[in-house]
């Protein structure tokens, strides 16, 4: 970050908000003034900084209360918003009639009422308007009222009678539902069955027992701008007044957990009807203590207590956890809704000016806090942090604290913040709000930015990023793979002294079924990565993402949940953005044009797509012309719409008993559920694309599901959304890396003389939970946290508390290393070896007709590459022009690494689909995303003879390939299959890469043959081929063959799903004399790949089959292990997982020829 902007705030300089040195003056400026304000409190404070005072938790809370509002008062003065956090409070205190209101009357006098209802409603209403002024806040107004009813019981007697049966009237006889449903005051808890928790409807004559939600509370959806927008402010002190402040007696089980036995704090959690442990807060935030300065108007001062123990707050809260409201004091009546409260705390502060400043002030200087009250100095030393998600970024936030640098590494596309935000204070808020509709898709933030929907707002995480980007001591890096990109051998060259794994979970799980992953089935993961950080939602994205309807998503979390939501509301992008460009493009180049570069099948789905289109385009006007939200519900269930279906009962799914409130909002949006049905087999039409889900639908019988029968729910897309696992794909890279404790890494603590395992603890709160793995090298450790750990993994409050408990871990042991005296204190460290592991285009050359050629500097990603690998290439959505509505960005592209050169890695793109199109346009200096190498390094061996099989894709890996399988002595027998002679790329090149090559064109022109060994021929069938060659009836070439296939040990096949199963089929019989016994022969499995992180999305999954049997054994991950044994490969999978977008893809590349016309030539 550069920090030499002089803008100031008031009278501060920006400086002195984001450098240690200006903090601490701050600090010492908080201290003087608080001192000639409250000795006695600044005594205090002073003695609990230095730990020399034993606070009873009551009197912590009694301390923290005292000193909060001090805090706000000065942050106030120095930000000058003294009279908007007047202004502020006075708008809250002025609620208090409320809440008088509804306790008083509502919840009381109504209640113990027994006399005569005497007046009619119509009556009473008008003799209560009467009486008020301000009819635009009628309930503001009547609260008011009645609270001065209350200064003489006795003198307003019939007043409050009437007051009261006006109150009956509505409570009982609905006399006034706007009143009832809408009042705040009106809103009474209700007793909560934990078995009915979801209100659902039976759908009649289902042959599923589907269910649904009651239509009167559907809502509309429209797009993907944010769909809950949270409370108000007389909402959310509605919930701060239910509250009973329960600190001040011990009794804040939302903030320490609800104890089995209140006498005996060791006897443990208690459980609850759903069997979940009721731990509370996993950070212990002061819930209740916040919720008191919020009732008495303290906005500043609240936020100040939800920081000191939840610095990173804007990833909590609403929508994401609720783990403090189950573990509220009431558990038989609704919990006070403190998620809701947290939030409405974060977000009045930021409507403030320098709300978003004042933020990120009390994250790093919170004088509530005993500890990190203020970042340390730096302190030289290193820590590697993998992972960005709330694990990876609450974790680089403490150790930059403590004076670490850190550098935080991704796999994901890390988009960098505008520089005016890093170098510049932040007025107002709601000038770095973005539409969740189309916002810049950051990357940051892990699982949060692409796993959770827009039922959250993903704008929150953009201040941490400000946070943490603004920090010197912090580098951030996206596009990095953890044992690719970057190992742990290179950290410790690098020169870090510690490594905290926080890469989430991984490995989804695939549902041993009658033809799982056939086309039009994907797994969850996938299919929420593609919509929400490649941006196939967005109207301007070139992401591919075909989905149809009706679809099913099988599972019971909360990845299911969202999943469901989020599939019906894409339908309608999806259909409408075909319709939009389908038209332009027709005008252009004519329907028969269009429709003649589809096979029968794509011809049909594009007619469905623009009928659908037009009927959403016709809602759009009706809804227009109404002035109301379109409704396309009404066209979604005519379509099929979603089902989401569980093998068991509703209240028994991971969503109900973590967060039932995400399925009741689910259902709103008309999704339908299915309890009790298993699935049996992906039902294909005659195309092979998923057409129905055949399922065993089950009964429940004393507690018990058992099958009854069959049905066929129809499908037309099927999600997996069947659980994860802890990300330890290192560990299978590296193996002997870690020890590991079932699909974990093994919990280690940290000894002076080295690490112990232990047993995984009961929960989040215990003692001992082990944070570090069993690595020990020397003196370096490696710690895990988050999804990674299995006391933590599940949910994003459980991953940030993880860093917070494990980072004193981190700081004792690193305080324990001896200096290392050689190194030199580098400041600009983490800024130095984020060079290292960025990308940007070195140089590019389009003059080739078949490919484009482009030298990539990026420094460790060259380091680490191995032949055989391959990258995922992606260039920023920041920096990419927008034409015609698009924005020309490669959302991300698999790319085969053709060599290195010092730094820079060679890429080879074939000119086909759009993303070489894109690629064209670049020029040096441009920054990009290079993710990787990922993929396995080939196995070269060591004096063999190598058959290599390669169209054109293949040519590109062969280039580099070829060249180190002959530096390993083996001897290299090259068919070379290209269309013409103009299709050749780098023919010199290639030529070294073999000791013999077979030039095979698949024209009518031969392809030249420059070297005496070599020969060309014209033959499209590469099996005629080799068997001609066999034979020795090639048409030409100048000597006689040099490699016989008798001598071959290894074949190599990089080629098309066509070519690879020409060779599978004839390897196992007429090529099978040709070749020796035992001749090992794999193929490069093209699936379609998306994160290429080895097993994080789940796009890459292909099914191996037993040769001998032809039936599936297991799904592997692609992207992990490219190079499969041939005779493994299900190829009929392959195949299909290919054709998943076939439209989507064909329509992108007519559209993307359309727009790049519209560009000005390239300047030369």
């Amino acid at each position: 970050m550069n920090s030499s902007s002089s803008e100031k705030i008031a009278d501060i300089s920006f400086d002195t908000l984001n450098t240690v040195l200006g903090l601490k003056k701050f600090d010492q400026k908080f201290l003087s003034v608080l001192a000639d304000q409250d000795s006695s409190l600044h005594r205090n404070l002073l003695s609990y900084r230095q730990q020399k005072t034993n606070f009873t938790a009551i009197e912590l809370s009694e301390f923290l209360l005292a000193l909060a509002p001090h805090i706000e008062a000065f942050i106030a003065l120095n930000f000058d918003i003294e009279n908007e956090t007047k202004a502020s409070c006075k708008r809250i205190t002025n609620e208090k009639a409320i809440h008088v209101f509804k306790k008083q009357f509502i919840q009381r006098r109504s209640r113990r009422y027994r006399g005569e209802m005497d007046i009619p409603y119509t009556e009473l209403d008008l003799w209560l308007s009467q009486q008020i002024n301000d009819i635009e806040d009628r309930e503001l107004a009547v609260s008011q009222y009645a609270v001065s009813l209350l200064e003489d019981t006795e003198k307003f007697a019939e007043d409050i009678k009437r007051l009261t049966q006006w109150i009956i009237h509505i409570r009982k006889n609905n006399a006034a539902a706007n009143i009832s449903e809408n009042w705040i005051s009106f809103k009474l808890p209700a007793l909560i069955d934990y078995a009915q928790l979801v209100p659902l409807e039976d759908i009649s004559n289902d042959p599923v027992g589907r269910r649904q939600a009651k239509p009167e509370t559907y809502v509309r959806r429209d797009g993907f701008c944010l769909t809950d927008h949270r409370m108000n402010l007389r909402q959310t002190m509605g919930e701060v007044n239910y509250c009973i402040y329960c600190h001040d007696h011990d009794g804040d089980f939302c903030s320490r957990g609800f104890p089995e036995n209140k006498k005996d704090p060791g006897s443990g959690f208690r459980v609850n009807p759903l069997g979940e442990t009721l731990t509370g807060c996993p950070l212990g935030q002061k819930i209740s203590e916040s919720h008191l300065l919020k009732r008495d108007g303290h906005d500043i001062a609240a936020l100040a207590m939800v920081a000191r123990d939840n610095p990173m707050l804007p990833a909590t809260g609403h929508r994401i956890c609720n783990d403090c409201m189950k573990a509220c004091i009431y558990q038989k009546q609704d919990p006070v809704n403190i998620p809701e409260v947290e939030t409405g705390i974060l977000t009045d502060v930021l409507k403030l000016t320098w709300g978003v400043e004042i933020y990120l002030l009390l994250i790093r200087w919170n004088p509530l806090r005993q500890e990190q009250y203020l970042p340390e100095y730096n302190n030289n030393r290193r820590v590697l942090v993998v992972g960005l998600g709330p694990a990876g970024f609450t974790m680089t936030h403490h150790l930059s604290m403590a004076g670490c640098n850190v550098t935080s590494v991704d796999g994901l596309k890390l988009e960098p913040l505008d520089e005016h935000l890093l170098t510049s204070p932040i007025r107002h808020y709601s000038s770095i709000v973005e539409s969740l509709d189309d916002r810049i898709l950051s990357g940051f933030g892990g699982v949060a930015e692409y796993g959770i929907t827009v039922r959250w707002d993903k704008n929150f995480l953009k201040l941490i990023y400000i946070s943490l980007a603004r920090r010197e001591n912090v580098g951030l890096s996206g596009g990095v793979r953890f044992g690719g990109t970057l190992t742990i051998d290179d950290a410790w060259y690098e020169g870090f002294d510690h490594i905290s794994i926080a890469n989430g979970a991984g490995l989804p799980k695939v549902i041993p079924m009658i033809n799982s992953l056939a086309r039009g089935m994907r797994q969850a993961n996938d299919f929420l990565m593609a919509l929400q950080l490649t941006g196939a939602a967005k109207f301007d994205s070139l992401a591919n993402l075909q989905v149809r309807l009706p679809a099913v998503v099988i599972g019971g979390g909360l990845t299911a949940i969202d999943t469901a939501t989020e599939l019906q509301s894409y339908y309608i992008r999806q259909v409408e953005k075909t319709l939009i460009r389908y038209t332009v493009l027709e005008e252009k180049m004519g329907r028969e044009k269009i429709f003649a570069g589809l096979d029968e099948e794509n011809q049909g789905i594009l007619e469905t797509f623009l009928e659908h289109g037009n009927a959403v385009a016709t809602e759009r006007k009706r809804a227009a012309d109404c002035n109301e939200e379109p409704n396309f519900l009404p066209l979604l269930r005519q379509w099929g719409g979603v089902t989401l279906t569980y093998r068991r009962g509703l209240n028994e799914s991971p969503a109900y008993l973590r967060n039932h409130d995400e399925i009741v909002k689910a259902l709103q949006e008309g999704i339908f559920y299915a309890e009790g049905v298993e699935p049996v087999e992906a039902m294909l039409d005659e195309y092979g694309h998923v057409a129905g889900l055949r399922c065993r639908v089950k009964q429940q019988r004393d507690g018990l599901w058992l099958a009854s029968e069959e049905q066929i729910l129809p499908a037309r897309a099927i999600m997996v959304a069947a659980g994860a696992s802890p990300n330890t794909v290192y560990e299978n890279e590296y193996t002997g890396s870690f020890k590991m404790d079932g699909n974990h890494f093994m919990p280690h603590i940290c000894h002076p003389s080295g690490v112990q395992p232990v047993a995984v603890a009961d929960n989040c709160k215990a003692d001992e939970f082990g944070p570090f793995t069993s690595y020990s090298y020397q003196d370096k450790r490696i710690s895990f946290i988050g999804d990674t750990h299995p006391v933590f993994h599940g949910s994003v409050v459980k991953a940030i508390a993880s860093s917070l408990r494990t980072y004193p871990e981190i700081i004792k042991l690193l305080d324990q290393q001896p200096e290392d005296p050689y190194r030199k204190k580098m400041d600009n460290f983490t800024s130095e070896f984020q060079k290292r592991l960025s990308a940007t285009v070195d140089r590019i050359d389009t003059t080739h007709p078949a490919v484009v050629e482009m030298w990539v500097r990026a420094p460790m990603a060259a380091k680490n590459f191995q032949p055989g690998q391959f990258f995922r290439l992606q260039t920023f959505e920041k920096f990419s022009r927008v034409v015609a509505g698009t924005r020309l960005q490669i959302p991300l592209q698999t790319v085969s690494g053709a060599g290195v050169d010092g730094d820079c890695v060679r890429l080879l793109l074939l000119r086909f689909g759009a993303n070489a199109r894109i690629a064209e346009q670049l020029k040096p200096g441009d920054p990009l995303v290079l993710m990787g190498p990922t993929g396995s390094p080939a196995k070269l061996g060591h004096q063999r003879t190598v058959m290599v099989i390669a169209g054109a894709w293949g040519a590109a890996v062969m280039i580099d390939l070829g060249r180190a399988l002959r530096a390993a002595g083996n001897r290299v027998l090259f068919f070379a299959s290209f269309r013409c002679q103009d299709d050749i790329y780098f023919k010199d090149e290639l030529e070294q890469c073999a000791d013999q090559i077979v030039w095979a064109s698949t024209t009518d022109s031969l392809i030249e043959c420059r070297r005496p060994q070599d020969s060309s021929v014209q033959q499209a069938n590469i099996i005629e081929l080799i068997k001609d060659y066999k034979n020795g009836n090639l048409t030409a070439g100048n000597e006689e063959n040099l490699i016989k296939l008798s001598d071959v040990d290894e074949i190599m096949i990089m080629g098309s799903t066509g070519l690879l199963k020409a060779m599978q089929r004839s390897l196992k019989d007429d090529l099978k004399p040709l070749f020796k016994d035992g001749v090992h022969a794999t193929g490069t499995v093209g699936s379609p790949m998306q994160c290429m992180m080895k097993g994080v999305c789940g796009q890459c999954l292909q099914w191996q089959i037993d040769p001998a049997t032809g039936k599936r054994t297991r799904a592997v991950f692609s992207c992990a292990n490219q190079d499969q044994p041939l005779s493994w490969i299900d190829l009929d999978n392959l195949g299909a997982r290919q054709a998943q977008n076939r439209l989507s893809e064909y329509m992108t590349g007519l559209w993307v020829n359309h727009v790049i016309e519209q560009l000005p030539p390239k300047k030369k």
